[in-house]
């Protein structure tokens, strides 16, 4: 898929040179308060193509820098439900039969009589 890419915006590339190329044609260009009155079309097609490059650069940088500060977001809230875990797992161990844990939950007892899948000997 990179590659597609990659031979995709070469092929774009080449397409903007080649039409830069055959258009030198001299326009007068007004854009806010900047004014010219000859700049050849091709010195236009060049900073526009240059331009358009540059912000598809800065969105791109910051639709990766926001991917990386939500996957450490998420990673820290990892590393916390695992610490959480880990921490009621050592408090059911360690609570002795019947107790409560912290949490207010406490360990199933144990039944003493016979399992319903087995009938009793009496």
């Amino acid at each position: 898929m990179t590659q597609l890419l990659v031979f995709l915006a070469l092929l774009f590339s080449i397409l903007i040179a080649i039409f830069a190329v055959q258009n030198t044609t001299a326009v007068a260009v007004t854009f806010l308060t900047f004014h010219s009155d000859s700049v050849a079309v091709s010195v236009l097609v060049l900073i526009s193509a240059a331009l358009g490059a540059a912000v598809m650069v800065l969105l791109g940088i910051w639709r990766e820098l926001t991917i990386r500060w939500r996957h450490r977001a998420v990673s820290q809230q990892l590393k916390a439900a695992q610490t959480r875990i880990a921490e009621l797992e050592a408090a059911s161990v360690s609570s002795p039969e019947g107790t409560p844990v912290k949490d207010g939950t406490g360990p199933v007892p144990q039944s003493t009589g016979a399992s319903p899948t087995q009938p009793s000997k009496s």
